[in-house]
């Protein structure tokens, strides 16, 4: 399944390529204590290399696209973007909960947003994890050469160009 999609979007902290989600099948082990844990290397062909970008080109798509609809919801529900923030975050953080006033409607109308806003993710999950199915990767695959370009600075850059940036 596909996670951590546009509520904190991040493929390589996204600083790699600005917005696409990972497709997170499964969690990687968390490390030991007392020293770093390396992962092994992976070698990636160039292929495989190709089939991954062409991979996120498509994430990235179906990201703005659910990022758009989201806002739709947000505002036809008739909150702004920050207002919305402001109470998601305050869910999250208690102290911050007490400083922000949000009337019984308000909460309603929240909640309503938050609820489609999840089908909408749900969807583009699910979109997210058959373009990488199409492009002959199972996730995997895709999260085993996220991590290795992650780690390899060549890998990084060669992605890079043939993302064309």
């Amino acid at each position: 399944m596909l996670k951590q999609l546009l509520a904190g979007s991040t493929l390589m902290g996204l600083l790699l390529f600005g917005g696409a989600s990972t497709v997170n099948a499964q969690q990687a082990p968390a490390p030991q204590p007392g020293g770093m844990q390396e992962t092994p290397q992976m070698d990636v062909s160039e292929s495989d290399l190709e089939r991954f970008a062409i991979a996120i080109q498509q994430i990235q798509a179906i990201e703005r696209q659910a990022q758009a609809q989201m806002i739709e919801v947000i505002e036809a529900q008739g909150l702004t973007i920050d207002r919305f923030n402001e109470i998601a975050q305050s869910q999250q953080d208690p102290e911050m909960q007490a400083q922000v006033d949000v009337s019984n409607e308000e909460a309603q109308t929240f909640e309503q947003a938050v609820e489609r806003i999840s089908g909408i993710r749900q969807e583009a999950e699910m979109e997210m994890e058959t373009a990488v199915q199409q492009e002959g990767l199972d996730v995997q695959e895709f999260n085993m050469i996220s991590q290795a370009v992650q780690q390899d600075p060549s890998l990084q850059q060669r992605v890079m160009e043939m993302l064309g940036n």
